[in-house]
């Protein structure tokens, strides 16, 4: 007599049942688009873990990988991965130039590189601590490093000389960020990644 196969413990087959399908609206007025999108409830153990990496300690929290450990865990469509997002980057968004609000009347103009979506999503986060403290010279200091650059040398990373000369670093920031919006967001990746958040604030 042949011996049954022992039952799986979870049934598979019922996972999709707790899939939610949702249409992702992004772009602008003028240019409104959608994308379809599928997320699965990643289970309690896995959603605590993505939670974790809110407040990973030192007043720090590492927005990145939370979002990294959704695009694996909890995006089942479309498949997203950093590495694969940072390749489809056009060559039109691979740098910026913007014109800038500094002191005493000055219009500093300044270059930004996209730094990678990993380092983009966590620069964008980490303007308030995890405890609200301000840490928008960190922020700065960081921008200065990875993403601005002087207009006439591309190759040269800006410097807290250059703000104390020209003012418009906060003005900077506000550029970098919306600047890393749109790249992440043409094809509708940050939109995307936002409603995943609130759909595991769903599964709690």
């Amino acid at each position: 007599m042949t011996e049954k196969m022992a039952a799986p413990k979870v049934d598979v087959t019922k996972l999709a049942e707790m899939d939610k399908h949702e249409t992702i609206k992004y772009g602008d007025k003028e240019n409104p688009k959608t994308i379809e999108a599928t997320f699965r409830d990643p289970g309690y153990e896995m959603l605590m873990k993505i939670r974790a990496k809110q407040n990973i300690g030192n007043n720090e929290r590492d927005y990145a990988e939370m979002i990294n450990m959704i695009n694996e865990n909890v995006i089942i469509n479309p498949r997203y991965a950093f590495a694969d997002l940072n390749k489809k980057v056009r060559k039109t968004e691979e740098t910026k130039e913007v014109e800038l609000d500094g002191k005493r009347g000055k219009k500093p103009h300044i270059l930004m590189k996209f730094p990678g979506y990993r380092e983009a999503l966590n620069l964008t986060a980490d303007i308030r601590g995890v405890d609200g403290a301000d840490e928008t010279l960190a922020v700065l200091k960081a921008l200065n490093k990875d993403v601005f650059r002087h207009v006439d040398n591309p190759d040269k990373p800006l410097d807290m000389s250059f703000w104390s000369e020209n003012g418009g670093g906060y003005d900077a920031i506000n550029e970098a960020r919306l600047y890393f919006a749109e790249v992440m967001d043409h094809d509708g990746y940050a939109s995307t990644a936002m409603q995943a958040v609130t759909f595991l604030s769903e599964c709690i």
